[in-house]
């Protein structure tokens, strides 16, 4: 548990939410378990499997984190676009305004 903590303090991974961090652990702590059984123990470095284990469980959980988020993003433009299109609604209309704020938020 430790070693997912050390892992989560570098610098790929600190400007995350404490409860996507919460969740990288969980899925971390996760796939060891499930990868003990691929385990061999002829390994002279079982330190360095662990932590090449959680950095990969890492990056896979973010890459599914990000893949979520860039459909919510292609959503919210395709709303605004049709929103866009009708004659009664303008782009100045609260809710247009919102969702403008929320892309702009994810491409920072």
């Amino acid at each position: 548990m430790a070693l997912t903590a050390k892992i989560l303090n570098r610098s790929e991974f600190r400007n995350y939410p404490r409860e996507l961090k919460e969740d990288l652990q969980g899925f971390a702590w996760y796939k060891l378990i499930r990868g003990l059984k691929n385990y061999d123990f002829n390994f002279t470095n079982p330190f360095s499997w662990c932590s090449t284990s959680i950095f990969n469980s890492y990056l896979t959980c973010l890459k599914k984190y990000y893949k979520q988020i860039n459909i919510k993003k292609d959503l919210m433009q395709k709303l605004l676009s049709e929103m866009e299109s009708f004659p009664g609604i303008n782009s100045a209309t609260s809710l247009s305004r919102s969702i403008k704020q929320y892309i702009e938020e994810d491409a920072d």
